[in-house]
């Protein structure tokens, strides 16, 4: 017997089939505005959809775009997200495992797990900037040797970066710095390192730089043995470099440029644009006797904060300022246990600034409030193990550079 067709179901398909002929017609740079706005994940999902989409994701410039809006915007985890590097214990003096989380950029509450593994290597982060993250990987104890990777951990994608041109020497005592051209829309890892000196011999510095478009390492011969950055000292370079912040394509650190004064004196800055190396002296208005000073950003400026044992401050710079380049933002009182959080070992670690509750510095696992002074724990954490980079998800390394699949950490 023919089944006879229900009327409601047949206009019922021929809405549907004119939705699709809409949705096959609206024009590529309407869809392009639309998949802009969507998270990198869910992005990675419509890459399967349909050949037109998968082109639109793919192509360099929607990935740089799309990252300028999810930075601005609440979807996904965003560029006020941070990233937790936590050891999971020794065994001798090796670390026996590593757990890397997102956190809360201001209680470092716990809202996803990235990876967890067990191995005898130790791990560092570098750097973060645009979703990426630069590792290094420590092979043993004795060789110092790293091994380097760019890792976007939101598309499991991963890249390693060949040996630096150094000498093995030079290699194991490398220090590095990753950030962002805009110019050249370019990513790139920035290796210095000197030669051990004799006494108060002069030592060469090099510096040698990798591009992420071109896939190498390019020396800059003119930097060696020869004017202002040549004259760079810093005590213990690579504490100071690990807690280097960046900020519109330049990278800054702490460091002094006369090697007979033992204090910090200046901000070194590494612009990944003009490749080049500059300085700016710190205030000069404060005590620097018993005070602890660090790199941080305050919003979109660069600031310092100072703290001794009976006062602390803020100051920002801008250069562009005809009073100067630095204006005090803050200055208040300080307390025993901030000042000794601040203390010990007080160079290789990022610090991070939350203007709630009166305005707060997060260190490691714990905080110190500017206001009131207190100094607050967050349990879960092994002591100073802990590392934070903030970080944004994005599509970079999802094409064209030659990323492989990591389920893993590398």
């Amino acid at each position: 017997m023919e089944r006879r067709k229900n009327p409601q179901n047949s206009s019922s398909n021929n809405n549907h089939l004119i939705q699709i002929s809409e949705f096959n017609y609206l024009p590529p740079e309407i869809w392009t505005q639309i998949l802009e706005n969507l998270p990198a994940k869910t992005l990675l999902k419509f890459r399967c959809v349909c050949k037109s989409w998968c082109s639109i994701i793919d192509n360099p410039d929607f990935i740089h775009i799309h990252l300028q809006i999810s930075q601005i915007s609440n979807f996904g985890v965003n560029n006020r997200s941070l990233v937790a590097l936590n050891s999971l214990g020794y065994l001798g003096n090796r670390e026996i495992g590593y757990l890397l989380t997102h956190r809360h950029p201001e209680t470092l509450r716990k809202t996803g797990l990235i990876f967890r593994n067990s191995d005898l290597y130790s791990y560092r982060m570098i750097g973060s900037c645009n979703g990426l993250i630069l590792v290094s990987r420590i092979e043993s104890p004795r060789s110092m040797q790293k091994k380097l990777r760019l890792w976007n951990p939101c598309i499991r994608k991963s890249l390693v970066i060949p040996d630096s041109p150094f000498s093995p020497s030079l290699h194991a005592n490398a220090v590095y710095l990753f950030g962002y051209a805009s110019v050249s829309k370019d990513y790139k890892v920035v290796a210095l390192a000197k030669e051990k000196g004799v006494g108060q011999r002069t030592r060469k510095m090099y510096v040698t730089v990798y591009t992420l478009r071109d896939q190498r390492w390019t020396a800059r011969h003119d930097w060696l043995n020869v004017g202002i950055p040549n004259a760079i000292e810093m005590s213990r370079p690579s504490y100071c470099l690990s807690a280097a912040v960046s900020l519109k394509g330049v990278a800054y650190w702490l460091g002094k440029v006369d090697k007979n004064r033992n204090e910090l004196s200046h901000i070194c800055s590494f612009d990944f644009n003009k490749e080049e190396i500059s300085f700016v002296e710190l205030p000069s208005s404060w005590d620097k006797r018993g005070s602890c000073r660090f790199l941080f950003l305050l919003g979109k400026s660069l600031a310092i904060f100072r703290i001794s044992k009976v006062a602390s401050s803020i100051w920002v710079l801008d250069q562009d300022n005809k009073n100067g380049p630095w204006t005090q933002r803050f200055s208040g009182k300080s307390s025993q246990d901030g000042y000794e959080l601040f203390r010990f070992f007080y160079l290789n670690q990022k610090l991070f600034f939350c203007e709630s509750d009166g305005g707060y510095f997060i260190r490691g696992n714990k905080s110190y409030n500017i206001a009131s002074c207190e100094v607050q724990e967050y349990k879960g954490f092994k002591g100073f193990s802990l590392q934070l980079e903030l970080y944004s998800e994005s599509l970079v390394l999802s094409k064209g550079y030659g990323a492989c699949d990591l389920r893993v950490f590398p």
